[in-house]
């Protein structure tokens, strides 16, 4: 924009903000007048911005209360060079624009807070510019976008790293081309300038051509100085020195004629003069002139000092005395260094060795333990089949053979009395084996989940003991349920339910004609035990260790010669340990079993 088309826009702004009345409109207006004044008139910008953020606050509107905020922070950045300022009002901002997802200000805040990181050597300066860039992509503003990718560009190239500032300049490129050409201009030129440090000079002069074609057209949206510059660096490339220099030149001369020197644009045209000099051969010139860039650079680089804190200050002392320190060291010390560095990659050869030793080893380690699991998983698969194929098929045969001598009416009264009986004790295993298998695979796939209540325990019991009362009856078996009709344990109803019945089933499996099995509950400290007394067989020392694993135990018949499919137990101490508890067990032959199941008191 030019001189009077700028006056006049301002004039018009002005005129708008004196004859709105609504605060909404008054803080575009004063948004755009702040935007208006930003490189002419930097004090008349601060005056508007502050105004903004004044009304913006009164009237409610956080947009742009947290877009005044990123611009007072720009301007203290930028035109007052105090970084400490510009750094307070970006976090502002910053908590301001998240919970309204005002991205665009995010973007922005970001991109700058990465470079003031690089100035001071604080924090992570990449992580703040792909920040911006992330936020940049959620606002769908190419500018914002443009100058995201183009900021992490210009800290790729100042790395070193060509490839990455190449990528991020072509994406700047892609972004400003179809939106403005005077961006587009300058990214081209930055692009000219990272093919040229690496040496691809055919490229960069094809490029600056196509730049040369479009220099007509440009618009002068970034201000007379950036103007200058950018056909000014344009010329370098394509060796017309003589216009570089009145350019830059005519530029320099414009800057100190300003109200308000901006030193910011003087290491710009110190730079480029530097860099034409020495393109020329001209080496007395471009002294002159890096000892002017010297100057600039060190007034910025004291500036900023000036504003960090204490902390930085020690900071930055600390590392040029280890600077010079290094120096002296590299001057009196250049064999011993040579030694050190030898030393140095024998070491890192021993420890990669080592390294790589180890890494076989824990190699090894992990293909022993997939193959134990997998031994394990084939064992588990082995006896499943096992359940399924006899444990269970066996029954299911028997009771069609009942099911064919009844259809058959091949029994008498009496043994159909018997049958029937048989039947159903056989029906009530049958049930029971299937509900352990079901629910001991739903546990393998993690899918029984306990849902803690207080339980009634002795309630529980006696309900088992119903349901199981024919067995009971049938080898005249005692049952004592000695626990507090009051007492309750945390655990998940259900699951209790089924640990009961399998450990009474066990029991009466395994309890001779006429024997006994007791209930007790007692408490010690914080913990509840309860414990599942019998009679019985009892356990040979060599099985006992296996009772809970699936792949190890084998199913014995009972005294009765009761069959099972050996789940039961298996699926007690999962549903244990899932309720945050633990099983245990002690046994002897011909003397009987007792299994304990350790919780937490209710």
């Amino acid at each position: 924009m030019n001189g009077l088309a700028q006056a006049q826009d301002v004039t018009s702004l002005k005129n708008a903000l004196k004859l709105t009345k609504a605060d909404s409109a008054k803080c575009r207006f004063l948004y755009d007048l702040g935007d208006a004044y930003e490189r002419t008139q930097p004090d008349s910008s601060f005056y508007y911005f502050t105004q903004l953020l004044e009304i913006a606050k009164r009237a409610n509107n956080k947009k742009y209360v947290a877009r005044a905020m990123y611009k007072l922070g720009y301007m203290n950045m930028y035109y007052t060079k105090d970084e400490t300022k510009a750094l307070e009002w970006f976090n502002k901002s910053i908590s301001v624009a998240k919970p309204i997802n005002d991205y665009y200000s995010l973007a922005r805040c970001y991109q700058i807070m990465g470079i003031i990181s690089l100035h001071q050597g604080i924090g992570s300066p990449i992580e703040l510019f792909y920040k911006a860039i992330e936020f940049a992509k959620k606002d769908n503003d190419w500018r914002s976008l443009n100058n995201a990718y183009a900021v992490l560009s210009n800290y790729y190239f100042s790395t070193q790293d060509y490839d990455e500032a190449l990528k991020f300049t072509e994406l700047a490129m892609q972004s400003s081309q179809k939106n403005d050409i005077d961006e587009w201009f300058d990214d081209g030129l930055d692009y000219c300038d990272i093919l040229l440090v690496q040496g691809k000079k055919t490229q960069a002069f094809t490029l600056a051509k196509k730049l040369e074609v479009v220099k007509p057209q440009l618009k002068k949206t970034e201000g007379e100085f950036v103007y200058l510059n950018n056909i000014g660096r344009l010329a370098i490339i394509l060796k017309k020195y003589s216009e570089a220099e009145m350019l830059f030149l005519r530029s320099l001369e414009s800057e100190r004629k300003a109200i308000k020197v901006d030193t910011f644009h003087l290491s710009f045209i110190f730079k480029n003069l530097e860099k034409l000099y020495l393109e020329q051969g001209a080496y007395k010139r471009a002294y002159q002139v890096s000892k002017e860039l010297s100057k600039v650079l060190l007034w910025l680089k004291e500036k900023r000092q000036t504003q960090n804190s204490r902390l930085e200050m020690t900071k930055l002392k600390a590392k040029l005395d280890l600077e010079k320190k290094e120096i002296e060291i590299t001057l009196l010390e250049t064999q011993r260094q040579q030694q050190q560095i030898f030393l140095i990659i024998a070491g890192v050869a021993v420890m990669l060795l080592i390294a790589f030793l180890l890494f076989l080893h824990r190699n090894q380690q992990k293909i022993q333990a997939q193959k134990d699991t997998l031994s394990e998983l084939n064992t588990t698969k082995d006896k499943l089949f096992a359940i399924l194929s006899h444990d269970l098929r066996s029954p299911v045969a028997s009771l069609k053979n009942y099911m064919m001598l009844i259809n058959w009416g091949a029994l008498s009264q009496k043994e159909f009395a018997e049958a029937t009986n048989r039947l159903n004790t056989q029906l009530s295993n049958v049930g029971n084996s299937l509900d352990n298998v079901l629910n001991w695979a739903i546990s393998q796939m993690e899918g029984l989940k306990p849902k803690l209540v207080k339980v009634n325990v002795s309630e529980i019991i006696e309900e088992k003991i119903s349901l199981l009362q024919f067995t009971q009856e049938a080898k005249q078996i005692t049952i004592y349920n000695q626990v507090s009709p009051i007492a309750e344990v945390t655990f998940d109803k259900n699951h209790f339910r089924i640990i009961i019945r399998n450990l009474l089933q066990n029991a009466l499996k395994f309890t001779k004609n006429g024997g006994n099995i007791t209930f007790e509950l007692h408490k010690n400290g914080t913990t509840t035990i309860l414990t599942i007394t019998d009679d019985g067989v009892g356990i040979a020392k060599d099985k006992l260790a296996n009772v809970f694993d699936l792949g190890k135990n084998d199913s014995t018949s009972g005294t009765a010669h009761e069959k099972g499919t050996g789940l039961g137990l298996v699926l007690v101490k999962e549903l244990v340990e899932l309720n945050g508890g633990k099983i245990s067990v002690e046994s002897e032959l011909g003397k009987g079993t007792t299994f304990s199941i350790f919780c937490a008191a209710s």
